[in-house]
Protein backbone atom coordinates (compact mmCIF):
# COMPACT_ATOMS: atom_id res chain seq x y z
CA UNK A 1 0.00 0.00 0.00
CA UNK A 2 1.40 3.19 -0.99
CA UNK A 3 2.40 5.79 1.78
CA UNK A 4 -0.41 8.87 1.28
CA UNK A 5 -0.51 11.97 2.83
CA UNK A 6 -3.57 13.17 4.00
CA UNK A 7 -5.16 15.67 6.00
CA UNK A 8 -6.17 14.64 9.84
CA UNK A 9 -8.63 15.97 12.18
CA UNK A 10 -8.90 12.88 14.63
CA UNK A 11 -7.72 12.99 17.98
CA UNK A 12 -6.23 9.28 18.12
CA UNK A 13 -3.43 9.65 15.00
CA UNK A 14 -3.55 6.53 12.72
CA UNK A 15 -0.40 4.58 12.86
CA UNK A 16 1.78 4.25 9.82
CA UNK A 17 -0.48 7.80 7.71
CA UNK A 18 0.95 10.97 7.97
CA UNK A 19 -1.09 14.22 9.13
CA UNK A 20 -0.92 17.50 7.39
CA UNK A 21 -2.65 20.78 6.37
CA UNK A 22 -4.84 20.90 3.53
CA UNK A 23 -1.91 22.49 1.97
CA UNK A 24 1.43 20.72 2.76
CA UNK A 25 4.15 22.91 3.49
CA UNK A 26 7.91 22.45 3.31
CA UNK A 27 8.24 20.50 6.61
CA UNK A 28 5.47 18.63 5.85
CA UNK A 29 7.13 17.18 2.23
CA UNK A 30 10.69 16.64 3.51
CA UNK A 31 9.31 14.42 6.51
CA UNK A 32 7.09 12.62 3.51
CA UNK A 33 9.90 11.93 1.26
CA UNK A 34 11.89 10.76 4.32
CA UNK A 35 9.01 8.19 4.99
CA UNK A 36 8.92 6.92 1.71
CA UNK A 37 12.87 6.67 1.62
CA UNK A 38 12.68 4.32 4.63
CA UNK A 39 9.69 2.71 3.53
CA UNK A 40 10.55 1.35 0.27
CA UNK A 41 14.24 0.04 1.60
CA UNK A 42 14.29 -2.88 3.09
CA UNK A 43 17.10 -3.04 6.88
CA UNK A 44 20.25 -4.11 4.71
CA UNK A 45 19.79 -1.33 2.33
CA UNK A 46 19.14 1.12 5.02
CA UNK A 47 21.97 0.24 6.80
CA UNK A 48 24.61 0.38 4.27
CA UNK A 49 22.92 3.74 3.28
CA UNK A 50 24.14 4.91 6.98
CA UNK A 51 27.72 2.92 6.36
CA UNK A 52 28.29 4.80 3.05
CA UNK A 53 26.84 8.61 4.42
CA UNK A 54 28.86 7.71 7.72
CA UNK A 55 32.31 7.55 4.76
CA UNK A 56 30.73 10.42 3.44
CA UNK A 57 30.99 12.70 6.52
CA UNK A 58 35.22 11.20 6.92
CA UNK A 59 35.85 12.16 4.03
CA UNK A 60 34.28 15.96 3.82
CA UNK A 61 35.39 16.71 7.50
CA UNK A 62 37.61 14.26 9.14
CA UNK A 63 38.50 16.42 12.26
CA UNK A 64 34.40 16.68 12.95
CA UNK A 65 33.74 13.07 12.12
CA UNK A 66 36.89 11.91 14.40
CA UNK A 67 35.75 14.11 16.81
CA UNK A 68 31.97 12.84 16.63
CA UNK A 69 33.35 9.06 16.27
CA UNK A 70 35.49 9.48 19.49
CA UNK A 71 32.33 10.89 21.25
CA UNK A 72 29.89 7.67 20.41
CA UNK A 73 32.34 5.71 21.10
CA UNK A 74 33.33 7.11 24.24
CA UNK A 75 29.71 6.94 25.92
CA UNK A 76 28.44 4.00 24.22
CA UNK A 77 24.71 4.93 24.56
CA UNK A 78 24.16 4.51 20.69
CA UNK A 79 26.28 1.56 19.50
CA UNK A 80 29.89 2.04 18.80
CA UNK A 81 31.55 2.29 16.07
CA UNK A 82 35.03 1.16 14.88
CA UNK A 83 35.11 0.43 10.95
CA UNK A 84 38.76 -0.72 10.92
CA UNK A 85 37.20 -3.73 13.56
CA UNK A 86 34.64 -4.32 11.34
CA UNK A 87 32.24 -3.12 14.11
CA UNK A 88 29.26 -1.09 13.08
CA UNK A 89 26.83 -1.19 15.82
CA UNK A 90 26.22 2.43 15.56
CA UNK A 91 25.01 1.92 12.25
CA UNK A 92 23.09 -1.15 12.68
CA UNK A 93 21.56 0.53 15.87
CA UNK A 94 20.30 3.81 13.80
CA UNK A 95 19.20 1.71 10.95
CA UNK A 96 16.79 -1.14 13.17
CA UNK A 97 15.30 2.27 14.76
CA UNK A 98 14.60 3.65 11.34
CA UNK A 99 12.82 0.71 10.10
CA UNK A 100 11.39 -1.49 12.52
CA UNK A 101 10.09 2.11 14.58
CA UNK A 102 8.63 4.03 11.15
CA UNK A 103 5.35 4.02 12.58
CA UNK A 104 6.46 5.37 16.22
CA UNK A 105 7.68 8.39 14.25
CA UNK A 106 4.76 9.32 12.21
CA UNK A 107 2.83 8.88 15.41
CA UNK A 108 4.86 11.23 17.18
CA UNK A 109 5.11 13.59 13.92
CA UNK A 110 1.65 13.81 14.25
CA UNK A 111 1.25 15.02 17.63
CA UNK A 112 3.84 17.31 17.92
CA UNK A 113 2.07 20.79 18.77
CA UNK A 114 4.53 23.02 16.35
CA UNK A 115 6.35 22.63 13.44
CA UNK A 116 9.99 23.85 15.11
CA UNK A 117 8.67 20.21 17.20
CA UNK A 118 8.57 18.80 13.31
CA UNK A 119 11.19 20.45 12.21
CA UNK A 120 13.33 18.98 14.99
CA UNK A 121 12.28 15.73 14.90
CA UNK A 122 13.45 15.25 10.74
CA UNK A 123 16.50 16.79 11.16
CA UNK A 124 17.62 14.13 13.88
CA UNK A 125 16.03 11.17 11.74
CA UNK A 126 17.74 12.99 8.87
CA UNK A 127 21.73 13.26 10.83
CA UNK A 128 20.85 9.47 11.61
CA UNK A 129 20.90 8.67 8.32
CA UNK A 130 23.00 11.05 6.53
CA UNK A 131 25.18 12.23 9.31
CA UNK A 132 25.07 15.23 7.96
CA UNK A 133 26.06 18.31 10.70
CA UNK A 134 24.18 20.46 8.65
CA UNK A 135 20.80 18.92 9.32
CA UNK A 136 21.78 19.29 13.34
CA UNK A 137 23.02 23.35 13.02
CA UNK A 138 19.74 24.19 11.84
CA UNK A 139 17.64 23.30 15.09
CA UNK A 140 20.03 24.52 17.76
CA UNK A 141 18.34 26.24 20.43
CA UNK A 142 19.89 29.71 21.46
CA UNK A 143 16.81 32.00 23.06
CA UNK A 144 16.13 30.29 26.40
CA UNK A 145 17.56 28.01 29.13
CA UNK A 146 17.25 24.18 28.47
CA UNK A 147 14.28 22.52 29.87
CA UNK A 148 12.47 26.52 30.24
CA UNK A 149 11.36 27.04 26.79
CA UNK A 150 9.13 30.09 27.80
CA UNK A 151 6.78 30.19 24.96
CA UNK A 152 6.33 26.38 26.32
CA UNK A 153 6.57 26.05 30.28
CA UNK A 154 4.84 28.76 32.55
CA UNK A 155 5.53 28.63 36.53
CA UNK A 156 4.36 30.77 39.06
CA UNK A 157 5.00 30.68 42.95
CA UNK A 158 2.92 27.41 43.46
CA UNK A 159 5.17 25.27 41.74
CA UNK A 160 6.38 21.59 43.25
CA UNK A 161 9.35 21.39 40.67
CA UNK A 162 11.57 17.76 40.64
CA UNK A 163 14.56 17.83 39.05
CA UNK A 164 15.92 14.35 38.55
CA UNK A 165 19.36 14.43 37.53
CA UNK A 166 20.56 17.34 39.71
CA UNK A 167 24.15 16.97 38.50
CA UNK A 168 25.53 20.12 40.30
CA UNK A 169 22.31 22.12 41.16
CA UNK A 170 22.83 23.91 37.37
CA UNK A 171 18.98 22.99 36.75
CA UNK A 172 18.05 24.57 39.81
CA UNK A 173 20.04 27.95 39.46
CA UNK A 174 18.52 28.01 35.69
CA UNK A 175 15.24 27.56 37.33
CA UNK A 176 15.62 30.45 39.53
CA UNK A 177 17.04 32.76 36.71
CA UNK A 178 14.26 32.10 34.23
CA UNK A 179 11.50 32.52 36.47
CA UNK A 180 12.65 33.96 39.54
CA UNK A 181 13.63 32.76 43.53
CA UNK A 182 10.03 33.10 44.23
CA UNK A 183 8.36 31.48 41.52
CA UNK A 184 8.19 27.80 43.50
CA UNK A 185 6.80 26.53 46.33
CA UNK A 186 9.32 23.82 46.85
CA UNK A 187 11.97 22.16 44.71
CA UNK A 188 13.21 18.15 45.30
CA UNK A 189 16.22 17.40 43.56
CA UNK A 190 17.35 13.59 42.61
CA UNK A 191 21.16 13.05 42.51
CA UNK A 192 22.98 9.80 42.92
CA UNK A 193 26.60 10.82 42.73
CA UNK A 194 28.05 12.23 46.50
CA UNK A 195 30.69 14.30 44.98
CA UNK A 196 27.64 16.41 42.23
CA UNK A 197 25.64 16.52 45.81
CA UNK A 198 28.36 18.48 47.30
CA UNK A 199 28.13 21.27 44.88
CA UNK A 200 24.26 20.74 44.82
CA UNK A 201 24.70 22.25 48.23
CA UNK A 202 27.05 24.85 47.29
CA UNK A 203 25.22 25.98 44.84
CA UNK A 204 22.00 26.32 46.87
CA UNK A 205 23.55 28.43 49.42
CA UNK A 206 25.48 30.57 46.90
CA UNK A 207 22.39 31.38 45.16
CA UNK A 208 20.58 31.93 47.89
CA UNK A 209 17.78 29.35 46.76
CA UNK A 210 15.36 28.59 49.86
CA UNK A 211 12.58 25.36 50.13
CA UNK A 212 15.17 22.54 48.18
CA UNK A 213 14.19 19.77 49.33
CA UNK A 214 17.98 17.34 48.30
CA UNK A 215 16.81 13.17 47.75
CA UNK A 216 20.39 11.45 47.63
CA UNK A 217 18.58 8.70 45.31
CA UNK A 218 17.80 7.20 42.24
CA UNK A 219 14.54 7.56 40.45
CA UNK A 220 12.94 4.04 38.55
CA UNK A 221 9.84 2.25 38.49
CA UNK A 222 10.43 0.35 41.63
CA UNK A 223 11.97 0.93 45.38
CA UNK A 224 15.37 -0.61 46.02
CA UNK A 225 18.86 -0.72 45.61
CA UNK A 226 21.60 -0.21 42.91
CA UNK A 227 25.01 0.64 42.72
CA UNK A 228 27.95 3.74 41.42
CA UNK A 229 31.28 2.57 40.26
CA UNK A 230 32.88 5.78 41.32
CA UNK A 231 32.37 9.12 43.35
CA UNK A 232 32.95 11.18 40.77
CA UNK A 233 31.83 14.39 39.42
CA UNK A 234 29.95 13.99 36.30
CA UNK A 235 27.07 14.53 34.69
CA UNK A 236 27.06 10.72 32.95
CA UNK A 237 26.97 8.59 35.70
CA UNK A 238 24.77 5.70 35.60
CA UNK A 239 23.48 3.10 37.93
CA UNK A 240 23.78 -0.95 37.61
CA UNK A 241 23.95 -4.14 39.42
CA UNK A 242 26.55 -3.86 40.75
CA UNK A 243 29.42 -1.15 41.96
CA UNK A 244 31.35 0.09 45.15
CA UNK A 245 28.55 2.83 46.28
CA UNK A 246 24.89 1.42 47.24
CA UNK A 247 22.34 4.32 45.74
CA UNK A 248 18.86 3.75 47.01
CA UNK A 249 16.08 3.98 44.19
CA UNK A 250 12.78 5.23 44.46
CA UNK A 251 9.61 5.96 42.64
CA UNK A 252 8.45 9.26 42.79
CA UNK A 253 4.65 8.36 43.24
CA UNK A 254 6.19 7.02 46.31
CA UNK A 255 8.55 9.29 47.45
CA UNK A 256 6.97 12.08 47.33
CA UNK A 257 3.43 13.11 49.24
CA UNK A 258 3.02 15.78 47.52
CA UNK A 259 1.41 17.38 44.18
CA UNK A 260 3.72 18.23 42.10
CA UNK A 261 3.69 20.31 38.98
CA UNK A 262 6.67 20.30 36.74
CA UNK A 263 8.89 17.27 36.20
CA UNK A 264 12.77 17.22 34.95
CA UNK A 265 14.25 14.33 34.26
CA UNK A 266 18.12 13.88 32.79
CA UNK A 267 19.75 10.36 34.02
CA UNK A 268 21.58 8.90 30.79
CA UNK A 269 18.86 6.86 29.96
CA UNK A 270 16.86 6.01 32.92
CA UNK A 271 14.52 8.42 31.76
CA UNK A 272 11.97 5.02 30.54
CA UNK A 273 11.94 3.54 34.55
CA UNK A 274 11.45 6.93 36.09
CA UNK A 275 9.14 8.19 34.23
CA UNK A 276 6.83 4.74 34.98
CA UNK A 277 7.37 5.21 38.49
CA UNK A 278 5.91 8.49 38.10
CA UNK A 279 2.51 7.63 36.28
CA UNK A 280 0.02 8.23 38.93
CA UNK A 281 1.07 11.54 39.66
CA UNK A 282 0.73 11.72 35.85
CA UNK A 283 -2.74 10.54 35.85
CA UNK A 284 -3.69 12.74 38.96
CA UNK A 285 -1.69 15.79 38.56
CA UNK A 286 -0.81 16.37 35.05
CA UNK A 287 2.48 17.83 36.21
CA UNK A 288 4.50 19.77 33.05
CA UNK A 289 7.11 16.88 31.84
CA UNK A 290 10.61 18.33 29.98
CA UNK A 291 12.76 14.69 29.50
CA UNK A 292 15.73 14.11 27.95
CA UNK A 293 15.38 11.80 25.11
CA UNK A 294 18.52 11.48 22.77
CA UNK A 295 20.54 8.54 25.23
CA UNK A 296 19.55 5.94 23.07
CA UNK A 297 17.32 5.72 19.79
CA UNK A 298 13.91 4.80 21.55
CA UNK A 299 13.26 6.93 24.01
CA UNK A 300 12.64 10.14 21.16
CA UNK A 301 9.23 7.78 20.11
CA UNK A 302 8.47 5.39 23.60
CA UNK A 303 8.35 8.63 26.46
CA UNK A 304 5.68 10.23 24.36
CA UNK A 305 3.97 7.12 23.81
CA UNK A 306 3.78 6.12 27.69
CA UNK A 307 2.81 9.61 28.53
CA UNK A 308 -0.37 9.33 25.61
CA UNK A 309 -1.62 6.22 27.35
CA UNK A 310 -1.39 7.51 30.75
CA UNK A 311 -2.96 10.95 29.84
CA UNK A 312 -3.98 11.75 26.42
CA UNK A 313 -4.80 15.16 26.73
CA UNK A 314 -0.88 16.24 26.95
CA UNK A 315 0.40 18.56 24.57
CA UNK A 316 3.89 17.12 22.80
CA UNK A 317 6.78 19.92 21.46
CA UNK A 318 10.97 19.39 21.37
CA UNK A 319 13.49 21.41 21.28
CA UNK A 320 17.37 21.00 20.65
CA UNK A 321 19.79 22.32 23.04
CA UNK A 322 23.00 20.68 21.44
CA UNK A 323 26.04 21.11 19.47
CA UNK A 324 26.61 20.09 15.77
CA UNK A 325 29.20 17.53 16.93
CA UNK A 326 26.68 14.81 17.64
CA UNK A 327 23.12 15.46 18.41
CA UNK A 328 22.74 15.31 21.79
CA UNK A 329 20.33 17.17 24.88
CA UNK A 330 17.14 17.30 23.04
CA UNK A 331 13.90 17.99 25.27
CA UNK A 332 10.78 16.41 24.84
CA UNK A 333 7.90 18.66 26.45
CA UNK A 334 4.67 17.49 27.43
CA UNK A 335 2.38 19.88 28.86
Amino acid sequence: MPFQLRAFTSKNPDKGNLAVSCIPNQIDIEFQRFIEFIKTRDLPQITEAVKQNLRHFSNTNSLLYNNTINFINEHKLWGTYYPEKEDYELADNRAHALIEHLDDFIWFYNILKDYRSKRILINILYYWLMSDPKKIEQIHERTFNQYFDLDIVKCNNNEVFVDIGGYIGDTLVKYSQTFGQNCYKRIYCYEIVPANIEYIEKNIELFHLDNVIIRKKGASDRDGTLYLSNNVISSVSQLSESGDIAVPIVKIDDDIEENVTFIKMDIEGGEEAALLGCLAKIKETHPKLALSVYHNHKDIWKLPRIIYEADPSYHFYMRYYGSPIFPTEYIMYAI
